[in-house]
């Protein structure tokens, strides 16, 4: 892999203030392109939920900053976790940690989908001190014409509106905090092209008082489907 697949993370998007919004935006914004750039191919409804999981993982390996290493520091395939399911940590002295992610598909007893498992991970990251916030999920994308989706499951709508609340109810952000949300929907189509949903929101101030807004809304675009098994193989 070449330096130019890293992401970057420039200084002062490393430090909590009120500062440099606008470049913490678009270092969001980049960050969302460039990881999905070689995830797997669109997660179906029956799909391992832990193949995904290792996917997602190995593409953050991937794209780490030069100057940090992805922690657990082993094999993107190993278990375990330090902190969150991934996070970044400079090698320098100061050891701060850039990013924290948590995936969670959301799978339950007898493959069903609940959406308290999925809200609980998302709350590990709250008190998590870091730069940028990484949560990664995957609502229901039904047919088209299907009206209700599976019992138990929830829509990207849903998500976004309980996961908002969530960040609106949380008292101790720091501003400058970004929080990056992406959303596999799984398909029911056999060999579809796929799409991802992604919301970002920024803490302004600290606390809780008008802490959060969104900044960008990015809905419904197609993720380029590549050649999955030459990739990885």
């Amino acid at each position: 892999m070449g330096k130019d697949c890293k992401f970057v993370i420039p200084e002062e998007c490393r430090k909590f203030g009120k500062n440099n919004f606008k470049v913490r935006l678009e270092r969001a914004i980049s960050f969302i392109e460039k990881f999905v750039e070689k995830v797997a191919p669109p997660k179906r409804v029956d799909d391992s939920d832990e193949a995904w999981t290792q996917s997602i993982r190995k593409r953050f390996f991937e794209i780490c900053p030069e100057d940090c290493y992805a922690l657990l520091d082993a094999p993107w395939d190993k278990k375990g976790e330090f902190i969150a399911d991934v996070t970044w940590a400079e090698t320098r002295k100061e050891k701060r940690i850039l990013l924290a992610c948590e995936i969670e598909w959301g799978t339950g007893w007898h493959a069903k989908t609940s959406w308290p498992l999925v809200a609980e991970h998302f709350e590990k990251l709250l008190p998590v001190k870091a730069s940028f916030k990484v949560f990664i999920f995957s609502s229901d994308d039904p047919p088209e014409g299907a009206k209700v989706i599976a019992e138990g499951d929830f829509s990207t709508e849903f998500a976004k509106e309980k996961l908002e609340a969530s960040l609106k109810n949380y008292g101790h952000h720091l501003p400058g905090e970004v929080y990056i949300f992406i959303d596999f929907p799984r398909t029911h189509i056999q060999d579809s092209p796929g799409k991802f949903r992604s919301f970002i929101w920024i803490a302004e101030e600290y606390g809780k008082a008008k802490a959060v807004v969104i900044k960008e809304i990015k809905e419904d675009k197609l993720l380029r489907p590549t050649e999955f098994e030459a990739q990885w193989s």
